[in-house]
C-alpha cells in the first residue's frame, strides 16, 4: 500500500475506505495495510470493532486517546453501512481529529454508484455520511483515501486473474489460461484465490503459471466446487448432483458459497428465458441449424442477458454452448423461476439462522427441489 508513510517514516493517512462487494480482494488490501504498518512499525497495536467487546462511541474514544505504549495503532471497522444512525455520526465526528498515531481502516460491501437503483439500496444516513467522506478524499487525499473493489461479472473474472496474479503472487499468466483456470474452478474470487495459492506453492519462484500447471494441482486436488453443482441443477441431472453433494460432504462444509453460486446460475438462466420471450427471433435463429448463425445467435442472446459483452465471442463456448445455457434456461418456466428464487431465499435466511438443517440429507432434499422446480 503506497504513501502510507512519509519519507522520516511519519504516518501520512488517517482514514481509508475499502469498498466493494468482491470481499477476497477488499480483504487482501486490508491484510497488506496491516503488514506494511507491521513492517514500518513492528510495535504497532492492531484492534478491530466488535459490537460484542465494546460499545461504538467507546471505540471511537480509543480512536482519540494517544497511546503511552505504541508508537502506531490500527483500527479495523468491518461492514461500515450496518452501523446506526448515531455510530455513523460518532464515526464522522472522528474525521476533524488529527490522531497522530492512528490509522483507521474502514470496510463495506456498500458504495454509492451513479445508477439510482443502487443508491436506494444504501441508508440515506450511510449515503450522506460516504457523499462526506468521498468530499474529505478528494479534498485532502493525503488524510483520507478509498479504495474500491467491485466484484467482476463473471464473463471478466478471467481478467481479473489475470491481473491479480503477478499482483499478489508475483507471476505471470495467460488470458487463455485464466479462463481455463475460471472454466475449471468457477467464477468465485475466494475458490480462485484458494486454487492460485495452492498453484503458487506448486511453483518454482517466479515460474509462470501454465496450462498443465493448473490441471496438475487445481484439476487434481480441487473438491467439486458450487458451480459444478449449480450446472448440475440447472440441467436437472440430480445424479450428478448427488456425486457432487458426497464430494462437498467428504471435507467441512458451509453451505452459503453453494447456495450463492446457485441462485447466480439460475439468475443467468432466467436472463437468457426472459430475453428469448422478447427476442423470438434470436431463438429461431439459435434453433435454425448451422454452426455461425447459431453462434451469432448464442453471443447475441448471451449479451442480451447481460452474460457476456460484445467483444467476448471467445468466450462464447466455454460461457453459452458448452453448458447449453440457453436449453437450460428453456427447460425451466416462469412459475418454477419464481418459486426456485422463494426456495433459494428460505434455505438461504434458514441456513444463516439456523432454522434449517446444514446436514448431507436436507441438503439434497433442497437441490431436489430446485432441480425440479418445486412444483409437485
Amino acid at each position: 500500500m503506497n504513501n502510507l508513510f512519509s519519507g522520516s517514516g511519519d504516518l501520512l493517512l488517517r482514514f481509508i475506505l475499502l469498498a466493494g462487494d468482491d470481499a477476497t480482494s477488499r480483504g487482501l488490501a486490508a491484510a497488506g495495510i496491516i503488514a506494511a504498518v507491521k513492517k514500518q512499525q513492528p510495535g504497532a497495536e492492531m484492534h478491530r470493532y466488535s459490537a460484542e467487546d465494546a460499545p461504538f462511541d467507546d471505540f471511537c474514544e480509543r480512536v482519540i486517546t494517544p497511546s503511552l505504549l505504541s508508537p502506531l495503532r490500527v483500527f479495523v471497522i468491518p461492514d461500515v453501512h450496518l452501523l446506526d444512525d448515531k455510530e455513523l455520526g460518532q464515526l464522522a465526528g472522528l474525521f476533524g481529529y488529527d490522531a497522530a498515531d492512528a490509522l483507521v481502516v474502514m470496510e463495506t460491501e456498500k458504495l454509492k454508484g451513479g445508477k439510482k437503483s443502487k443508491d436506494a439500496a444504501l441508508s440515506k444516513k450511510y449515503a450522506a455520511w460516504l457523499s462526506s467522506f468521498e468530499e474529505r478524499a478528494e479534498k485532502t487525499p493525503e488524510r483520507f483515501r478509498i479504495e474500491t473493489f467491485p466484484r467482476p461479472p463473471d464473463y471478466k473474472m478471467a481478467e481479473w486473474v489475470e491481473a491479480q496474479a503477478p499482483h499478489l503472487f508475483g507471476r505471470r499468466i495467460t488470458k487463455n489460461d485464466a479462463e481455463h483456470l475460471v472454466d475449471l474452478v468457477g467464477a468465485d474470487t475466494a475458490v480462485l484465490y484458494s486454487e492460485l495459492q495452492k498453484i503458487d506453492l506448486f511453483l518454482e519462484p517466479k515460474a509462470a503459471i501454465s496450462r498443465d500447471v493448473i490441471d496438475n494441482v487445481a484439476g487434481a486436488t480441487r473438491q467439486a466446487t458450487n458451480f459444478e453443482l449449480a450446472q448440475a441443477l440447472g440441467e436437472k441431472n440430480m445424479a450428478r448432483g448427488l456425486e457432487i453433494i458426497e464430494s462437498i460432504y467428504n471435507g467441512s462444509v458451509y453451505l452459503p458459497p453453494y447456495v450463492g453460486a446457485i441462485f447466480r446460475h439460475f439468475w443467468a438462466l432466467f436472463r437468457v428465458y426472459q430475453f428469448t420471450k422478447a427476442n423470438p427471433a434470436a431463438l429461431r435463429k439459435y434453433k435454425g441449424g448451422g454452426r455461425q448463425p447459431q453462434n451469432d445467435a448464442a453471443l447475441e442472446i448471451g449479451v442480451g442477458a447481460g452474460i457476456l459483452s460484445e467483444s467476448q465471442a471467445s468466450r462464447l463456448f466455454p460461457v453459452m454452448i458448452k453448458p447449453r445455457m440457453i436449453e437450460q434456461a428453456l427447460s425451466f418456466g416462469p412459475d418454477e423461476y419464481k418459486r426456485i428464487f422463494s426456495l433459494l431465499a428460505e434455505f438461504d435466511t434458514g441456513i444463516k439462522t439456523g432454522r434449517y438443517d446444514d446436514s448431507k440429507a436436507g441438503f439434497q432434499v433442497f437441490c431436489y427441489r430446485i432441480a425440479k422446480g418445486d412444483l409437485q
